[in-house]
């Protein structure tokens, strides 16, 4: 993660600026403001896909929390990108019944196919592998998630289908690109 340090002024994501209406609904649900630091952190991941140590300064502003405390809740979930990822997150299970049912093997052919490895993004910006926790589909194992939506019973005939219907832009990308550009 970049280095944050204390005599520069970061360049903030403009998150309540741009979306006060939802901040302030968030921040109206909680008795302590802290408590909507996860619901926005997802709203900073909406837009941009990951969580910059700019936002994380932000986030901690908007909800009276030091960019620290911040920092830990977005390195201590796995939800939380803490890297730009591209237009499409393929988070494939790693848990030992995604394992037995050939996860690893479609790992490799994904990888083989995108020319990538774990947590990288392709040249072009379009994908992303992610290993993932359990996703709780045990029963459809292997499974995957491509942005927010769960995949089951993956074969490689689903997976190049998945792939070829994301270069074609049928699917949902995984962040809405709000962020505005320096």
């Amino acid at each position: 993660m970049p280095e944050i340090t204390l005599d520069a002024t970061p360049r903030l994501n403009g998150l309540y600026s741009r979306r006060k209406t939802e901040v302030d609904a968030l921040l109206a649900k909680y008795p302590d403001r802290r408590s909507a630091t996860m619901p926005l952190l997802w709203l900073v991941q909406e837009e941009d896909g990951w969580i910059s140590p700019e936002s994380q300064i932000e986030v901690a502003a908007i909800v009276g929390a030091t960019p620290a405390q911040v920092n830990e809740v977005v390195s201590f979930y796995q939800m939380y990108n803490r890297a730009p990822v591209g237009k499409y997150v393929l988070g494939i299970c790693g848990t030992l019944p995604c394992a037995l049912c050939a996860a690893d093997g479609l790992y490799e052919f994904l990888s083989g196919k995108l020319g990538i490895g774990w947590g990288d993004t392709t040249a072009d910006g379009l994908f992303t592998i992610q290993r993932r926790e359990c996703l709780g589909a045990c029963s459809e194992a292997p499974v995957m998630l491509v942005n927010r939506k769960l995949e089951t019973r993956l074969t490689r005939a689903r997976i190049d289908r998945i792939i070829e219907e994301c270069r074609a832009g049928q699917r949902e990308p995984y962040f809405t690109g709000h962020r505005p550009q320096s």
